[in-house]
């Protein structure tokens, strides 16, 4: 049942059926976030399935802030279509206003994000978590080589599809590189040291995240849990969690974690190392199973493509 509106637009909850820009029906939810409600939606003119995104209701904020708020749905609409051509990100079909509230329509991505992903495998071993990162990198490098930092890499914000091609979201927050930030973005446990500072945003930021990412994956715990949104004190990795993680996998996640910015590896070094750890075109098919990022990588060896080291 839909909750009473209020003022134009507040406390609304799409249901099954409710029709969004005099176009798209809801289906179900999928999700939701700071950043707004998700939901699945029928287009009306075309019959296909796809994910709205919409801005979220308003309560008590003024009709002035509650309009800056929807800056956040805007420069993700103008930032994934200005990466539109990047694999690996969702691209903008359709965006309009409902009722107050920005919104934008894109591609339903037949799976769930990592945040699941970690909950079903409870870790993920250090083959799976390194074929994830390879297609995370890829795609972060091709953000970096255009001049942007995405600004709040998580688990969340990264899906899986049944296929275990792994595609990056929500590109609400993300600045050129080298642009100091009004306000610091990201979130508790993937910011790195110097995330809370009003220096200029780099391409490192993005490499700490990921590798936090990357070590709640193998360890289902933060390496570093800040909780305050302040500047962490310096203090060493956990380590002695990476014990049973293949070498080259620990290695490589220690140094995204490193403290300093410039001791962190590139999305094209990370993305290049592990690739190491992954089957060979010559080696023995993995199992078949769902959202598998490894089977994903050997059949993409299988049809003669590589991950592209460039682009």
């Amino acid at each position: 049942m839909l909750r009473e509106l209020f003022g134009n637009g507040a406390f609304i909850v799409f249901t099954a059926g409710h029709v969004i820009g005099e176009r798209y029906q809801v289906l179900s939810e999928l999700g939701e976030g700071s950043g707004g409600e998700v939901y699945e939606v029928l287009d009306l003119r075309s019959g296909a399935v796809l994910a709205l995104k919409i801005q979220q209701p308003r309560y008590l904020e003024s009709t002035n802030s509650y309009g800056l708020y929807g800056e956040d749905a805007r420069n993700e609409i103008a930032m994934g279509t200005s990466l539109g051509r990047i694999s690996g990100v969702v691209t903008p079909l359709d965006f309009g206003d409902h009722r107050g509230r920005t919104y934008f329509v894109m591609d339903r991505v037949d799976g769930f994000d990592l945040g699941e992903f970690l909950a079903r495998a409870q870790p993920v071993s250090s083959v799976r978590s390194a074929a994830v990162l390879v297609q995370l990198c890829t795609v972060l490098h091709q953000i970096h080589s255009r001049g942007f930092v995405h600004r709040d890499i998580k688990l969340e914000n990264a899906l899986i599809s049944r296929q275990g091609v792994v595609t990056l979201i929500d590109l609400g927050n993300s600045l050129p590189s080298g642009k100091e930030p009004e306000i610091p973005a990201g979130t508790f446990g993937y910011l790195a040291p110097e995330a809370a500072s009003r220096g200029v945003v780099e391409t490192s930021l993005d490499m700490f995240s990921a590798g936090c990412l990357l070590f709640r994956m193998l360890t289902m715990e933060f390496p570093f849990l800040n909780e305050t949104g302040y500047a962490m004190a310096r203090r060493p990795l956990p380590v002695d969690k990476l014990v049973n993680v293949d070498p080259v996998v620990r290695r490589v996640c220690v140094a995204m974690l490193e403290w300093d910015p410039a001791d962190r590896p590139t999305a094209a070094e990370v993305r290049d190392e592990l690739s190491s750890v992954l089957p060979e075109a010559s080696s023995p098919a993995p199992p078949r199973l769902s959202h598998d990022p490894v089977r994903w990588w050997w059949e993409l060896l299988q049809r003669q493509e590589r991950v592209p080291l460039s682009s």
